[in-house]
């Protein structure tokens, strides 16, 4: 009995022995399995990780670039308005310049008109000559103006008229008779063409060939030679 025991036991002993290391070698294959699997996972969430960084980079530089543009966009949009803006206002300011420049000319022009009027009275007032004396002459009157504000035409075309008017002036006086008016100088011609006497002795020395406008355009340059210069 002893020996059949002590037979059964070291096969017990081998079986014990062979079923140990088989689990130990199924362990040490299942933690082996382990490891690696361990290391896919590490390795898998490391390219996750990568992944989802590399994802976030890119859409990152994606709404970057989206709000780059938008931001290009804006500013053109803004650059426009305010383009169109300046272009409404420059119109407006253009607009009313035009009308300021119609207003200054309209004003220039009234003010030249006034000034060339205060001329045209200042030279009949300067001349000593009433309006009433250029009536149907205002031709005449305006030239004879001219000449008198320059001292040498008033010379050149004013002074033979004097002598002329002068020398008929001393002749009328002869034809009077009375030697005290011949030793007399010669009136104003203002003075003479203000008698009727002068003026009929006149027409009749023209043999009836000055009519009435003559008579009074003569007078009216009498007047004028006589407030310009004075006789030689």
């Amino acid at each position: 009995m002893n020996s059949a025991s002590s037979g059964v036991c070291p096969s017990a002993k081998d079986a014990a022995s062979e079923g140990l290391q088989s689990f130990m070698t199924e362990l040490s294959r299942l933690e082996t399995a382990s490891r690696s699997r361990l290391q896919e996972l590490t390795h898998a969430k490391s390219t996750e990780r990568e992944l989802s960084e590399h994802l976030a980079a890119v859409t990152f530089a994606a709404q970057k670039a989206r709000y780059a543009r938008l931001q290009v966009e804006l500013d053109a949009a803004a650059t426009q308005v305010r383009t169109e803006e300046a272009r409404r206002e420059s119109a407006e300011e253009r607009q009313r310049l035009s009308h300021l420049v119609a207003q200054l000319e309209r004003v220039n022009a009234l003010s030249r008109s006034v000034e060339n009027q205060k001329k045209e009275d200042q030279g009949g007032d300067c001349l000593g000559i009433s309006c009433d004396a250029a009536v149907g002459h205002r031709e005449l009157w305006r030239s004879l103006t001219c000449i008198h504000q320059h001292p040498r035409l008033s010379h050149l075309f004013l002074t033979p008229l004097v002598r002329l008017f002068t020398k008929l002036g001393a002749q009328y006086i002869a034809s009077l008779g009375d030697t005290h008016l011949g030793d007399q100088a010669v009136p104003a011609l203002h003075s003479l063409w203000s008698l009727d006497a002068f003026q009929v002795w006149l027409h009749e020395r023209a043999c009836g060939t000055l009519a009435d406008d003559d008579m009074l355009a003569l007078s009216f340059i009498a007047n004028v030679a006589d407030a310009t210069l004075s006789p030689d």
